[in-house]
């Protein structure tokens, strides 16, 4: 019994209570807390190494490049074995007359094509160095109009190209393609796409001046020349190239296994029941992922410290991002840890199994990166919409925001403040801000999606809701719950000669009414339960495996949701009020439900403070709870420490610390020697007081000691319900005398002795050297003198001893 009164805990405490009980489980996890540290540090010390291997240069010198002709013959650059001839299309004298004239000053042949279908047929067919196309009105034309206009049909790869960057014309690309430094500095023809080498050039010209001369013969037309324009001095890094992949791959492989670990740790709660007994003892869901969320991104924030230093860092006089300002790269690493932690909790509410979770959350870490690996070679093409997509795939969205800061640091400005929403180069509309923006956006998807299928999918144990639920009145409006103590119970159980009348003194604590659950549709686990259990009782529900106490008892934690009837406990309905309920629940289920890594002393405090116990009587409540539970050697030791007795012992501990007013025990002497069966009957039954005791157990002798009331299930049917007495007054056979039997029982005689007083009496069983009879309490008076003569004529009858014992709880369950 309490000696003072617990207090609602404020959320803030309920917090810091959270924050404090994450921060021990990882203290106690050191080794792996270091790999959380040190693997972004290995990851980046590639990069550092690199940066000490090669240093940046800065070409001062303005690049010029030299002029080329283009009034040069064609063929000169493309392999042997293209048809050197023009193709061109319609036939018309005046067509021919300006192709021929090209075809003379490039040295080549040339045909005509009917029109443009059968050009592009010839050139599918065979491999001719060009096809000239015109509008095919121009066939029958017998003048040139004054706007003339022609197609070059060359082949889609390049002939002279041996390179996979660029296997074609590239002519869905606006701009040339970004590089960190001087493209093709060593070329004076431009490089890729081989404008110049393909002969595309010479052809245009020579087609070009051709219908200038048709219009003006005596014109005097200039040789045409093409120069690339000078490059101005330029930063040279030759791993700046190499960064835009590996930058972003070492940032990802940093998150990874803190990653993996979160998840684990988030799903092992889930797969022990820890989160859900947490709720059953008044810890808001909210709440549970906050502290989690704080947790991590602590983690994280020292981690991205680490990564920031070791990418800003000077190094030799340079640094891996040297022209980038290291508080708004912190920043962008800080958003993208944000995301990080909700991708964690969305990938934790899928699954049951820390293992498999931690597992398959590994595996989507990558996943979540194809999107910019597959896209990657087509960036530039791409539309700023289509990056913002690809961007709901959070490494995906970091990997777009390395590349962009890698071209602004090729670019000598790097990532700054000032050019946070700036795009790296003109034809880019995603910029670093822009991305960040979209980190915010995938975190908070991630959070919905979490928060929306764990109330669909809440795993084994915790009710579900309908996956419409977003959509019906009751999410929006919060239902308003009589908490009066009003008869609800929908069955009268004293028309039945098997339930005992209720007390009508005392007062009922649970009340269950109509209660049904029926799993897959067909198996039927609990079917139309209607009980009460009162306050300052025990109350025991008996059954044999299967029996449905369990289900029950589930289903008024909220652990399983009803499939129809419902309960109240304290006046709080578990069908749409289960936080009402939970508020002043204490709860010891059938497996142990402790964290691994926290003391015997550390979860009575947890728990205690959880429920209310104000903090000045916290350290007498667990000194309490310790020694009433006979661990006081085991204060400090962790839970995974204890034998299994001990663990039960602590798990009971937990239900009872606190106040809890309703208390459900399911099995709680289960793996305890009998000194400590004994030893917690005695707490259960000084701590009855003021408290609704609801325990199952598999004793009958525990369920006889114990029990004030006693509910008897079989098959999801409550059978019978009453106190220890009602039952073996309704269910006994009275009274039992055991006999043991000699080398010359005389049988017939020991009856004739027992009939002279009960003449009814029977052998009920005769096994081995026990005999045993069954006599009616009806005859009880004559049991004295029956006694008393058996005594003195027991050599006479062939005994060598007897006793008589009252009907036993074990054989009123079996009957």
């Amino acid at each position: 019994m309490t000696t003072f009164t617990t207090v609602t805990t404020s959320s803030w405490d309920k917090f810091v209570l959270l924050l404090w009980k994450n921060w021990i489980i990882q203290k106690r996890h050191y080794i792996q807390t270091f790999f959380e540290i040190v693997v972004p540090v290995l990851c980046c010390s590639i990069l550092l190494l690199l940066r000490g291997l090669v240093d940046p240069g800065f070409v001062e010198k303005s690049t010029v490049f030299n002029p080329l002709s283009t009034d040069l013959p064609a063929g000169a650059r493309i392999p042997a074995d293209v048809l050197r001839e023009v193709a061109f299309s319609p036939q018309n004298p005046l067509l021919e007359r300006i192709v021929g004239r090209a075809a003379e000053s490039l040295n080549v042949t040339y045909r005509g094509m009917p029109n443009a279908r059968s050009l592009e047929s010839s050139l599918m067919d065979n491999d001719t160095l060009v096809g000239v196309e015109f509008d095919d009105s121009l066939a029958s034309a017998a003048m040139l109009p004054e706007k003339l206009t022609f197609a070059l049909r060359f082949p889609g790869e390049l002939r002279t190209s041996f390179s996979n960057v660029f296997p074609n014309w590239e002519t869905r690309l606006l701009m040339v393609p970004f590089s960190p430094q001087l493209r093709f500095p060593y070329t004076d023809a431009g490089g890729y796409p081989e404008y110049y080498n393909e002969d595309f050039l010479n052809v245009q010209t020579a087609i070009s001046k051709s219908i200038i001369m048709e219009f003006n013969a005596n014109v005097e037309l200039p040789e045409v020349y093409i120069n690339r324009y000078p490059y101005p001095p330029y930063y040279d890094d030759p791993i700046l190239q190499a960064m835009e992949q590996l930058l972003s791959l070492i940032i990802l492989l940093s998150f990874f296994y803190p990653c993996v670990v979160m998840v684990k740790h988030i799903t092992m709660e889930k797969e022990k029941q820890l989160k859900e007994a947490m709720k059953i003892m008044g810890l808001p869901n909210w709440l549970h992922w906050s502290a989690w969320f704080v947790k991590n991104i602590l983690l994280l924030i020292i981690s991205i410290s680490l990564i920031t230093i070791l990418i800003c860092v000077t190094l030799n006089d340079y640094s891996i991002l040297e022209h980038s300002d290291w508080t708004a790269v912190w920043f962008f690493l800080f958003v993208y840890s944000i995301t990080t932690v909700c991708f964690c909790f969305m990938m934790s509410v899928f699954f049951n199994k820390a293992n498999i979770a931690s597992g398959i959350a590994g595996l989507m870490w990558f996943v979540f990166v194809m999107p910019f690996n597959v896209t990657s070679q087509s960036y530039d093409s791409m539309t700023t919409s289509t990056k913002l997509g690809l961007s709901l795939f959070s490494n995906s969205a970091m990997s777009f925001a390395i590349l962009s800061t890698i071209r602004m640091e090729a670019n000598q400005q790097g990532l700054r403040w000032e050019s946070l929403f700036t795009p790296a180069t003109i034809d880019d509309g995603l910029s670093v801000g822009l991305v960040i923006v979209m980190l915010l956006v995938d975190a908070v998807i991630y959070l919905a999606i979490a928060m929306y299928v764990e109330q669909v999918r809440p795993g084994e144990f915790g009710v579900a809701k309908p996956w419409y639920f977003l959509f019906q009145k009751e999410f929006w409006i919060k239902k308003q719950v009589s908490t009066s103590d009003g008869d609800r119970n929908g069955v009268d159980n004293q028309s039945s000669k098997f339930f005992e009348a209720e007390p009508t003194a005392s007062k009922a604590g649970i009340q269950i009414k109509n209660l049904r659950k029926v799993f897959n549709r067909n198996k039927v686990a609990v079917q139309g339960l209607n009980l009460k259990m009162y306050e300052d009782q025990i109350t025991v529900l008996l059954g044999h495996n299967g029996a449905g106490k369990t289900t029950t008892m589930s289903m008024l934690t909220g652990m399983f949701s009803p499939s129809s009837g419902t309960a109240y406990l304290n006046g709080y309905d578990i069908r749409n009020n289960i936080e009402g309920v939970r508020q002043s629940l204490g709860l010891c289920p059938q497996h142990n439900v402790l964290f691994d890594e926290i003391t015997v002393s550390e979860h009575l405090r947890f728990f205690a403070r959880l429920k209310g116990v104000p903090k000045e009587h916290l350290n007498e409540e667990v000194e309490k709870y310790i020694a009433m539970l006979e661990l006081p050697d085991k204060r400090n030791a962790q839970s995974h420490t204890l034998s299994g007795g001990m663990k039960r012992k602590l798990a009971v501990g937990v239900a009872l610390c606190g106040g809890s007013k309703v208390v459900l025990l399911d099995e709680p002497t289960s793996g305890m020697d009998p000194s400590a069966r004994r030893a917690l009957w005695d707490l259960l039954q000084k701590e009855k007081k003021d408290r609704t005791l609801l325990l199952s157990t598999h004793f009958m002798d525990e369920a006889d000691v114990l029990g004030d009331r006693i509910a008897i299930m079989a098959d999801g049917v409550l059978k019978t319900v009453g106190s220890p007495f009602f039952l073996k007054k309704t269910f006994g056979v009275g009274y039992r005398l055991i006999c043991v039997k000699g080398s010359r029982c005389d049988k017939q005689l020991l009856l004739d002795i027992l009939r002279k007083y009960i003449p009814d009496v029977r052998i009920d069983t005769d096994i081995g050297s026990e005999l045993s009879f069954v006599l009616k309490e009806d005859y009880i008076k004559l049991f004295q003198r029956m006694l008393e003569e058996l005594e003195t004529r027991m050599g006479e009858c062939g005994i060598t001893s007897y006793g008589i014992s009252l009907t036993t709880m074990e054989e009123v369950f079996l009957k």
